[in-house]
């Protein structure tokens, strides 16, 4: 197609090969077809004489062009619509969170995914009641937790960690965590 004479020998080969691997490694074996082809058909705006050799010079100049022509044509693709985000149901969210907790290592309660919107959610649906008893209780169990993991913590994460517990919305959340889990605990038996 580009009327070479003489071909590479195989120490040439293998620099070739090298150079288009190490240059080019995102261009397909056709899309490097398409570009001699084009630089034959005299499409691009580059120098085609080879000299009778197929070197290093000679390939990048093609494909240089041809990367340039493929920019310009890739800018003028519309992206592919997006596909639109499907909408969890109520149930499918509690589900997930709930085998998230079940099937995970049931070490801490810190670590339910979603709370707050599976709480909302269960709390709607009245499966969650609490009596005031169950409330202390819950408010105790979080309080004893925070001061065991605030002692075992290094003195700058624990600094932090203070001043989280401090916080009515931090203790809120994780008070419905432990709920939650209580929660599932008592479906799985």
């Amino acid at each position: 197609m580009i009327g070479l004479t003489r071909l590479p020998d195989t120490i040439e080969l293998e620099v070739i090969e090298d150079f288009i691997r190490s240059t080019y490694p995102f261009f397909t074996i056709q899309e490097m077809r398409i570009a001699f082809k084009m630089a034959v058909q005299g499409k691009f705006d580059c120098n085609i004489e080879h000299y009778e050799k197929f070197s290093p010079k000679y390939i990048s100049g093609i494909m240089n062009a041809y990367k340039s022509k493929a920019n310009q044509v890739r800018k003028n693709i519309p992206p592919p619509p997006e596909q639109p985000v499907k909408q969890l149901t109520d149930h499918e969210i509690v589900d997930f969170t709930k085998e998230d907790w079940l099937n995970g290592k049931r070490e801490d309660f810190n670590r339910v995914f979603n709370a707050d919107k599976v709480f909302k959610i269960l709390l709607k649906q009245g499966k969650l009641t609490f009596t005031q008893d169950q409330i202390l209780e819950t408010i105790n169990v979080v309080r004893e937790d925070n001061l065991y993991r605030l002692n075992r913590m290094h003195p700058l994460d624990a600094k932090k960690f203070s001043q989280d517990i401090r916080r009515e919305d931090f203790i809120e959340l994780q008070c419905k965590k432990l709920a939650l889990v209580k929660y599932f605990e008592s479906l799985s038996s």
